[in-house]
Order: structure tokens, then C-alpha cells, then sequence
């Protein structure tokens, strides 16, 4: 089955996902939109995160893909389940991931975008899996828009992660980063938090979710040929193609404008 799988993200985020979806399953063909113009979805209200979510569905749907993967929290928690709901091929997200991760740990901190943080889904979903759980929600809306800027190392970053993260210090044993960003800032949040708490990326869980389903279902790609990857920005493909190959780890050879806006419905 060589229809390719389908992401989407508010911008670079999500190619922290699909960098190990391409790892674990390298002969898969990989389509990859990035929202830019809308970007950040953590400031946005939840039924306009869902009506972006409809829009970049559409877009994907209309590349025949075989399986759609948000790895975008904001988007998950707003829009997975309805997309899961109205579309015809299966859909997954980076919650579950994160969920499993986080099982067996006792004082937990949820780091993510505004919108992520209000939603409460995270903070439900754990303490109903482990009901001796002490959860911590922190939203940290400056850091998505320092991270596209490509401010990784800035000293801005230092300060904004500490006035953050010290009510946390000392609290917790370990911090579900909720963002697709905050990886690229690791370093950043381990030196806020002390090398005693662990950070935990759902990003490797998501493509194993992914790898599973689709040997399950009959879907992998068994052709042994160099697999595609096409990424597409709805603003500034050249600014998408310089920071996202920090994001991707990897070239990125080219990034076509997405102009027009789709509907499912």
C-alpha cells in the first residue's frame, strides 16, 4: 500500500513526529502541512483550532492518504475526535502517547500551549488512569512563537523557561513536554527544571502507534523503494524549509505554498 500518510501541525512542531515516523518506518510516503499562516494554535479558540484542523484534513484527504496523524496537542485536544468522527480513513493523535508514557508517574507536570493547558484533557485523561497522580498544568505561550523564530539557544528563552517553570521545581518528577516545539528547547527546560526530573516526548510512542496500526490493518508499504516526502506551508515555504529541516533533523529539498482552503463539509 503505497498511499502516503498524512500530517499536519500548526508549524514546525510536528516534524519532530514525523522525523521518527520516517525513522521506524522508512519505506512509508510522508505528506506534511504546516498551518503556518495560522500559527500559533494556542492562542485560538477551540472551535477555530477545529475549523483549521477540517481545513488541513481536507487538504490531506485530497492526497488520497491512507492514514491521517495529528502531532499537534492543541489540535488533538480540540479536533481529533471529530476527525476521527467525519473522516473515512483512520485518524491518531499524540495524546494516547503521551498518556502511556506518563502511567506510572507519581507528580506529573504538563507543559503546553495555552489552549492545550485549558482544555483540561490531559489533566482528565491522567488522574483517570492513575487516581494517586499529582498534576501540575503549566501553559507556556511564549515558547512555541521563540521556537519558530529559531530563538533556540536566545537568552530570552532562559529567562521566560525559569519564570515558568520555578513554581514547578521541586513538585514534580517528571514533565510531559505537550507540545511538538519543546523538544527543540530541551536542553532549555532540563536546565530550568534540574537533572532530577525526566522530560517525556510522545513523539517515537506516536510512530510506533502508527507502525502498529498499520501492520494491523494490512497497510504498510512493502515496496522496497525510496520513499516520498512532500512538504507543504500555507505561509513563507522558504522560512518553513530553513528552520523545519532543524525540526526534521534532515534536507528538506522543497516546500509548496498551500493556497487554497478546503472544507470536509
Amino acid at each position: 500500500m503505497d498511499r502516503p500518510i498524512g500530517l499536519f501541525d500548526s508549524g514546525f512542531g510536528g516534524l519532530t513526529v514525523m522525523k521518527e515516523v520516517a525513522r521506524l518506518l522508512p519505506r512509508e510516503n510522508l505528506i506534511y502541512l504546516g498551518d503556518t499562516v495560522h500559527l500559533p494554535y494556542g492562542n485560538k479558540s477551540p472551535e477555530t483550532v477545529v475549523r483549521f484542523a477540517l481545513e488541513n484534513a481536507a487538504f490531506l484527504m485530497g492526497k488520497n492518504i491512507k492514514l491521517l496523524m495529528i502531532p499537534c496537542h492543541t489540535a488533538c485536544c480540540h479536533a481529533l475526535s471529530i476527525l476521527q468522527e467525519q473522516l473515512p480513513i483512520p485518524v491518531i493523535g499524540v495524546i494516547q502517547p503521551g498518556l502511556e508514557l506518563v502511567k506510572n508517574v507519581r507528580r506529573i507536570a504538563i507543559l503546553g500551549t495555552t489552549s492545550t493547558i485549558e482544555s483540561d484533557l490531559y489533566q482528565t485523561l491522567i488522574r483517570k488512569q492513575n487516581g494517586k497522580a499529582i498534576v501540575s498544568a503549566k501553559a507556556c505561550p511564549l515558547f512555541v512563537p521563540l521556537i519558530e523564530e529559531g530563538f533556540f539557544n536566545h537568552p530570552a528563552l532562559d529567562l521566560i523557561a525559569e519564570s515558568y517553570l520555578e513554581p514547578l521545581k521541586g513538585n514534580v518528577d517528571a514533565a510531559l513536554l505537550a507540545c511538538t516545539h519543546y523538544p527543540l528547547i530541551r536542553s532549555t527546560l532540563q536546565k530550568a527544571f534540574g537533572p532530577t526530573v525526566a522530560l517525556m516526548e510522545p513523539a517515537e510512542r506516536c510512530a510506533l502507534q502508527a507502525k502498529a496500526f498499520l501492520s494491523k490493518a494490512g497497510l504498510l508499504n512493502l515496496q522496497n523503494i525510496k520513499p516520498t516526502y512532500e512538504f507543504f506551508a500555507t505561509d513563507d515555504p522558504r522560512k518553513f524549509r530553513r528552520l523545519g529541516e532543524l525540526f526534521f533533523g534532515n534536507a528538506i529539498e522543497s516546500v509548496e505554498k498551500k493556497q487554497e482552503f478546503m472544507k470536509l463539509f
